[in-house]
């Protein structure tokens, strides 16, 4: 190669380079779920007991922080710049804590590492979907056991929910996500474990 070709390939280069960094840099937006409904979320009644809600588990293509669409041929589509502010379960597992407390008061919740000494109850739940399809449909799916202080399987369930889309965009996707989860979800699910623990 002669000093001539050198020159031209070295400008060349140094052009791209300026032009990649000249380049305007992609917005990110980022979305938390948010429970809308906490305030006026009705307490049931249930005896008095401890339960610890262990975090809530997630598929592992939903571990990262992109929003996630899915196709019905099963085709994963992660959004680089709609991401979600905080990884789901550290969400989930919050979230679901709150609802929860404020819907069986009588419960008394631990969550992380914040542990009695005695022996308590455990809330496990596991989420397999968690996502919209392309046809703006919303998909929720997983299960929950509740073993008791002694090891039992006192309570169970599978759970799967669609909910439509009533606009496009991403903060409807995160708003139906989150009202499908809290009404959808735990709220059937706080009455079934209120059921188990009546007075």
């Amino acid at each position: 190669m002669n000093k001539m070709s050198v020159k031209v390939l070295w400008l060349l280069l140094a052009c791209s380079f300026v032009a990649g960094c000249s380049a305007p840099a992609v917005q990110s937006y980022e979305y938390l779920l948010m429970d809308a409904g906490l305030k006026s979320a009705q307490p049931q009644s249930t005896r008095r007991i401890s339960v610890q809600l262990m975090p809530i588990v997630v598929a592992n293509y939903l571990a990262g922080n992109e929003i996630v669409l899915v196709t019905k041929q099963g085709d994963v589509h992660r959004s680089q710049s709609n991401l979600w502010a905080e990884t789901l379960s550290p969400q989930l597992t919050r979230l679901t804590q709150q609802r929860l407390e404020k819907t069986l008061p009588n419960i008394t919740w631990f969550g992380g590492q914040r542990l009695p000494s005695y022996a308590i109850a455990l809330l496990n739940i596991e989420v397999d979907d968690f996502y919209a399809d392309l046809e703006g449909i919303v998909h929720i799916s997983g299960r929950w056991q509740m073993i008791s202080a002694n090891g039992e399987l006192s309570a169970s369930n599978t759970f799967y929910v669609q909910s439509e889309l009533t606009s496009d965009g991403y903060s409807t996707m995160v708003q139906t996500l989150s009202a499908s989860w809290f009404d959808k979800v735990i709220d059937p699910m706080a009455k079934e474990m209120a059921k188990v623990f009546h007075p």
